[in-house]
């Protein structure tokens, strides 16, 4: 009698370990796996090594001189008509009378040598474009938090429902013992024609639909375990127990990380649009150059080895408004991210709201809940008296289990809905 009321109370259930020998996996396990296995984040994680060799780059572009090998070899031919004679002259050399180019225009020249460039002046540009890439990487380092933050809603969601599942079959586990019990003390009731034979054939009926759903429950954890292994990227298919878990409630924060994006996303177009307002910005150039430069191919071509230096100047005084419309296009889109950002603020404050009203609901429905299981339970108990004393038929006391079986696969769902609410609260709230 008091084995039957210790494994019927609730309160003190203990849940039956669904695979022996192997050790429980923790949610923590499951969060690193799913985080280390993340092809989205492998990808975050390489975009930021990107944006730092980019930084690199761009030091290099601005601030750092340039060696070029550099030459062309130019071929202007002609038709020469001098002294009478008609002939084809590939380099022509003091020609008068003749059909081609002007050569005082264009004429073939040989160019070889090398071109030492140093930026003057740049360092503001160079701020400007290494602030854009500054920005990058820190988007890519968001990407990855927040990536991971998704990451840990959803497996904790697949989690809950396994830990569903596995109560569920520790719960079919404690109604089969309870009925092996019954079925043993209605066998001899029966043998002693205090009770019917139909009595203990139906509480066999009865211990086999509990067998059934319990094989439905197995199946269901398998198939969430195997879900919950696939979204972590673990190649392992056995089937192994779980740690139970407890959520509690982030506390309420003011500065979501959430918004994050959007300052970053601002800083970006500032940070790009800086970058376009460098080329309307004078662009000062220290050369140096020598090799071989000569318009005649003759004996003396390689007498003509020097070499210059000078300074180079551009400056973009007029573009067709592209510049103005430039920065229209990136107000506007401040705007843009300006009201997203307002917009997600309101709506996640709603939303968490709402998580915590029905919480508190979930709250009331647990509570009453707990009192028709502990009333089923002082039922239970007296109708197992009454059944050991033949006085009760056993239609009644499986009518009575199987109501407080219903009662606490609802209450099961609720504690799993709860995780479920809390876990989605816990991911706004962040």
């Amino acid at each position: 009698m008091k084995k039957v009321i210790f494994l019927i109370v609730f309160s003190a259930l203990t849940l039956i370990t669904y695979s022996q020998g192997v050790p429980n996996k923790t949610l923590e396990y499951y969060i690193e796996y799913a985080k280390e296995n993340s092809p989205l984040i492998n990808d975050y994680k390489n975009q930021y090594k990107v944006s730092e060799y980019e930084a690199q780059r761009l030091k290099a572009f601005y601030t750092q001189s340039k060696l070029e090998v550099n030459g062309n070899l130019l071929f202007v031919p002609i038709v020469s008509k001098d002294n009478g004679n008609t002939r084809f002259q590939l380099t022509p050399q003091n020609a008068v009378d003749y059909y081609g180019y002007d050569q005082g225009v264009s004429s073939g020249n040989l160019q070889a040598g090398l071109t030492w460039t140093q930026p003057l002046f740049a360092s503001s540009s160079y701020k400007a474009a290494h602030q854009q890439a500054l920005v990058t990487q820190d988007i890519n380092l968001n990407n990855i938090q927040l990536q991971g933050h998704e990451l840990q809603r959803l497996v904790t969601d697949q989690y809950i429902l396994c830990l569903l599942d596995k109560q569920k079959i520790a719960f079919a586990d404690s109604i089969l013992i309870i009925l092996n019990e019954q079925e043993n003390v209605i066998q001899k009731l029966a043998q002693s024609a205090i009770m019917k034979q139909s009595d203990y054939n139906l509480i066999k009926i009865e211990k086999a639909g509990y067998k059934e759903s319990k094989r439905n429950y197995e199946q269901s954890y398998e198939t969430h375990l195997l879900d919950l292994n696939i979204l972590c990227g673990i190649k392992d298919t056995s089937i192994i127990s779980l740690e139970e878990i407890k959520l509690d409630l982030n506390t309420l924060t003011d500065n979501s990380r959430f918004l994050d994006k959007y300052r970053l996303d601002s800083l970006n177009l500032i940070a790009r649009q800086a970058v376009s307002e460098i080329q309307y910005k004078p662009r000062i150039n220290l050369f140096l150059d020598g090799g071989l430069r000569t318009s005649r191919y003759n004996s003396t071509t390689f007498n003509h080895f020097g070499m210059s230096a000078g300074i180079t100047f551009a400056w973009t005084l007029f573009d067709g408004r592209q510049r103005k419309i430039t920065r229209n296009q990136t107000n506007a889109e401040l705007n843009t991210v300006s009201f997203d950002r307002e917009n997600f603020i309101v709506q996640n404050n709603l939303r968490k709201r709402q998580y915590l009203s029905e919480l508190k609901g979930y709250d009331d429905r647990s509570n009453i809940m707990q009192q028709q299981l502990a009333s089923y339970i002082q039922v239970l108990a007296d109708y197992n008296r009454e059944i050991q004393k033949g006085q009760l038929s056993v239609l009644n006391y499986i009518t009575v289990l199987k109501n407080r079986t219903q009662v606490a696969e609802s209450y099961y769902l609720l504690q799993a809905n709860r995780l479920l609410l809390i876990n989605a609260y816990n991911y706004y709230n962040w």
